[in-house]
């Protein structure tokens, strides 16, 4: 249940972070919002394709410090994610086995009744 409460957490700053990353780009640079998502989204992710630059000093500034922050809440996005998945996975096998092994004693138990069915007679 925490986990789940960090990941919709996560997941609202991540998109906060894409939009924010999205409006500046937009209002400094003068792109189109689609091209300010686009880059945003590329530079977060660790694209970097080059086809897109700031170009003026304001958007290289917000860039350079942009890209920790973006970066940084893409990693934790991405390792909650990561810890979700493994949880979800432990979480069967620990449930597999334990149903294998409560078949394994009742096997047992069947095997001891009729062991000392067969010694009394």
């Amino acid at each position: 249940m925490r986990l789940n409460k960090h990941i919709i957490i996560s997941v609202s700053l991540f998109l906060l972070v894409i939009v924010g990353g999205s409006f500046v780009y937009h209002s400094i640079e003068g792109w189109s919002k689609i091209d300010s998502i686009y880059f945003t989204v590329v530079t977060v992710t660790t694209i970097g394709y080059g086809d897109l630059a700031p170009i003026t000093d304001a958007g290289k500034i917000f860039t350079i410090f942009f890209s920790f922050v973006g970066v940084g809440m893409g990693l934790y996005f991405l390792s909650l994610i990561g810890s979700w998945a493994f949880k979800k996975h432990v979480v069967s096998k620990v449930t597999e086995i334990k149903s294998a092994v409560r078949q394994q004693e009742e096997v047992k138990s069947e095997i001891k009744k009729l062991v000392s069915k067969r010694n009394k007679r």
